[in-house]
């Protein structure tokens, strides 16, 4: 009974610093790489809406019903950065044809962490964030670098509101009133970009499980005299060269909203419960596995036998 209750106390203490161990390795390695943005990241997002672009040859702007796709590629990972590529694309929702004119592919290198930019490195110096980061707070104000953009553009706190059963906080992201100026490309003249985006992201994951926008951009181009358009004069008129009103499919705030939901329960067990369950239970075991090692066993009192009188008793 002694031998059983020592080897059942080693176990218990064994089992213990085992727990507690893991629950040291779990906080401090482990979960800090789960709650990184993954090594081997691939995504994609939907947006539907309408695009008008400016035809060159007529000077008339030209609407189409579009599908736009965003997708990330990991390209390659370097400790806490991640490089990725992203791919925009449209295509006709009426014809199922591609716009190559909107197809765009830049590179990205991405702070696993923090979930911004990393200056100096990508294919352009870029900073702010590109997701919103994990615990994102209402009086936090978090400048978002947008593909497309000359600089960051705030992103501010507007609201809390239900959204697929779930609390979402709702941000908004607007260019100043005159706009950001988009400099000069070799093919391109500078244009004034003017844009409003909203989205609603669940706090806990930083998902943006909600993204609607605007986007105008305007440039100065030589317009010839309509009655003279050879020989008379040359007018400069500012006009809309590009524009566009985009949603998120209901199919990608379906997904977006699945995966928050898990990761919004997953990710608190993760970086709290599942540590103090290892902690505690392991502590609670040892105790116990001590306290059989320590204990001595009850001792019985041992009584002498009574001894019969054998004297006899003389008469």
């Amino acid at each position: 009974m002694l031998r059983r209750r020592k080897r059942t106390g080693v176990v218990l203490v064994v089992v213990g610093f085992v727990l507690v161990i893991f629950g040291a390795i779990w906080i401090s390695a482990i979960f800090p790489q789960i709650n990184k943005v993954p090594a081997n990241l691939e995504i994609s997002t939907q947006q539907v809406g309408t695009v008008t672009l400016l035809d060159e040859a007529t000077l008339q702007p030209v609407t189409y019903n579009v599908i736009g796709t965003r997708a990330y590629k990991t390209i390659r990972c370097c400790g806490d950065v991640i490089y990725l590529e992203e791919d925009c694309s449209f295509v006709d929702a009426d014809t199922d044809q591609p716009l190559p004119s909107l197809h765009s592919s830049i590179l990205l290198a991405i702070d696993r962490v923090e979930r911004d930019n990393v200056p100096g490195c990508g294919d352009r110096d870029r900073v702010g964030y590109w997701s919103f980061p994990r615990d994102v707070k209402a009086d936090v104000v978090y400048p978002f670098w947008i593909t497309g953009n000359p600089t960051t553009v705030d992103a501010i706190y507007i609201g809390e509101e239900d959204f697929e059963g779930m609390p979402v906080l709702v941000y908004e992201l607007q260019t100043p009133e005159e706009g950001l100026t988009i400099p000069a490309g070799v093919f391109t003249p500078e244009m004034q970009l003017y844009q409003w985006i909203m989205m609603k992201v669940e706090p806990v994951t930083g998902t943006a499980v909600y993204f609607e926008s605007t986007n105008r951009r305007t440039s100065v181009i030589p317009v010839p005299d309509e009655m003279f358009p050879n020989t008379g004069p040359m007018t400069f008129t500012e006009v809309t060269v590009y524009e566009d009103d985009l949603v998120f499919t209901q199919e990608t705030v379906d997904q977006l909203v699945h995966d928050a939901k898990f990761y919004r329960w997953g990710l608190p067990w993760g970086s709290t419960y599942i540590n103090w369950l290892n902690f505690g239970l392991g502590a609670v075991l040892i105790v116990f596995g001590v306290v059989l090692l320590t204990r001595r066993p009850a001792t019985v009192p041992v009584t002498e036998p009574s001894r019969r009188d054998t004297t006899g008793s003389s008469s």
